[in-house]
Order: C-alpha cells, then sequence, then structure tokens
C-alpha cells in the first residue's frame, strides 16, 4: 500500500467536508494509505499573505516542517493549500534568506523543512502519481452518457502549481475520459470563481460565477466538475439549479462505484443526487 501525508487544510474540515470524504473514500478504494498530518495548521493562503508574508511563509513552511519528519510526499485536496506549500517551497530554493528565517522560527519547535519534500494536488496526485490506468481497471459504474464540464478554477493553473499546463490543462480533461465520460470544452475554464470575495464583495464574486455558469449552460453539459472546494461552493450558490456540481473526489467515487452517501452526495449545499442521471447505482 502506497502510503502520503495528508494535509487537508482548513476548508476540509468544515465548508468542503464533502471533497475530504469523497477523497479520502476513493484513495482507500485505491490502495492508498493517508496519513493525516498531525498537528497541521492554516497553510497561511490569501488573507495572510496580505497582512504579513512572513508570518504566511511560517504558516505554510511549519506545515511542510512537521511533514519533512515523516520522509513522505504531502497530498491536499485544497488549491489554495496546494500554491502556499508549493511557494514556500520555490520561494526558499531562491531565497536563502527566508528559507533560514523560517527555519530559525520553526527551531523553537525542533522542526525543520527541507526545500526538496514532494507536494502534490488530489487531481495531479490520481493523474500522474496513482495514474490513470490504475484508476480505470478500478471502474466499476462507468460514467457514459455524462457530458462532465471540467472546471480547474484559478489557483492551479498559477505560477506555483506543477504539472499542468497553466494556458490549457488537461488534467481533468483525462480524468473525465478515464471514467467513461465526455469532458465539455468552454471558454472560462480557469477564471477565478470570486473565492473569498463572496464574503466580502459579493456582488462583484457572482458576476464571475455567473459567468462560468452561463458559459457552461451554452454547451451541452450535464454536469460540473471541480478539483476546489471553494470554488464548488461558490459555484453552487450562484448555480442554476438543474446542473449538479460535484468536486474530482465525488467524480471518481461514483465511477468506482461507492455509496453516494459516503461521498457525501447529500451533505452538500445543495443535494447534487437530484440532478443526477439516474444511471448511478445509489446502493
Amino acid at each position: 500500500m502506497m502510503k502520503y501525508i495528508y494535509y487537508p487544510g482548513c476548508s476540509q474540515k468544515s465548508s468542503a467536508i464533502s471533497y475530504e470524504r469523497s477523497f479520502l473514500a476513493v484513495c482507500k478504494v485505491l490502495g492508498i494509505e493517508l496519513i493525516e498530518l498531525e498537528d497541521w495548521n492554516c497553510c497561511g493562503t490569501t488573507i495572510a499573505i496580505s497582512v504579513n508574508k512572513m508570518v504566511s511563509s511560517f504558516l505554510a513552511a511549519r506545515n511542510l516542517g512537521l511533514a519533512n519528519q515523516y520522509k513522505l510526499p504531502v497530498v491536499t485536496p485544497c488549491p489554495s493549500c496546494y500554491v502556499s506549500l508549493r511557494r514556500i517551497l520555490k520561494e526558499s530554493k531562491e531565497n536563502k534568506t527566508q528559507f533560514d528565517r523560517v527555519n530559525e522560527l520553526m527551531a523553537e519547535e525542533n522542526l525543520a523543512f527541507s526545500t526538496d519534500t514532494e507536494v502534490y494536488h488530489s487531481l495531479e496526485f490520481l493523474v500522474s502519481v496513482v495514474g490513470l490506468d490504475t484508476i480505470a481497471n478500478k471502474v466499476r459504474n462507468p460514467l457514459s452518457g455524462y457530458r462532465i464540464a471540467p472546471y480547474y478554477g484559478c489557483q492551479l493553473v498559477s505560477p506555483y502549481a506543477n504539472g499542468n499546463k497553466s494556458e490549457d490543462p488537461q488534467h481533468l480533461e483525462k480524468l473525465i475520459k478515464v471514467l467513461g465520460a465526455l469532458p465539455v470544452n468552454f471558454p472560462f475554464r480557469t477564471l477565478c470563481c470570486g473565492g473569498s470575495l463572496m464574503f466580502t464583495l459579493k456582488v462583484q464574486a457572482r458576476k464571475l460565477s455567473s459567468m462560468i455558469l452561463d458559459s457552461i449552460q451554452r454547451t451541452n453539459a450535464n454536469l460540473i466538475v471541480t478539483p476546489c472546494g471553494l470554488c464548488q461552493l461558490n459555484l453552487e450558490m450562484a448555480r442554476n439549479r438543474s446542473l449538479p456540481i460535484i468536486n474530482i473526489g465525488q467524480m471518481v467515487g461514483l465511477a468506482l462505484g461507492l455509496d453516494p452517501g459516503k461521498l457525501y452526495m447529500n451533505k452538500m449545499k445543495i443535494p447534487a443526487m437530484q440532478g443526477i442521471p439516474l444511471n448511478i447505482n445509489e446502493n
């Protein structure tokens, strides 16, 4: 059984609980042991970095310092967490002063982080590490008949991301195909959904979400999938109720034949199963 460190980040324990539970269930079927990082903290994402970059860097580095004790690669489902961890790795390789400073701060806890630590987002992990062939061999309920709109969001195509072309990402499309469904192209696959602006500048954020959903509505898609818990939440709150929005853990889990209850399909903001075609096995 393959072992990896699982870094959930804050949202996976709250607003994105359906993503965490479905991703963990999928990994279990695929023979992957995810060891949740003990004593993890917030990654220091958007809000923290806008106030104090060193604090944000330390928060990200501390998680990697904890992970360094295991000497295993790190996997996270949250794109913001992924970017935060990748950012501190990249910047510390390029800036020895920063690297030394964060390690000096962590020394108080007898921690140290290494810039050699591997960090994967769950989408990259499934496609490039676990492998499409491995996933294909586990498919029990092919998603034939689905026309799925792959919505990446903006974080996974940031300068700190790895393993996916920023100008034309294809990981979601590859995953959709191996599950038996058809990916549907649309213009705003990597447009920001509004992110945390949904809580501060709702009008502006909902305009972004509406642009994405309107562009999908003009296709023949009957399902939307995203690798981002915040994107899923934002699009759900702005969605046309006729089109379900699920995360990649739920999509893969359905194809593997997992019980929708274990995938938290009925625990989302708006239960997605109401709009899922009836060829899905609910037992």
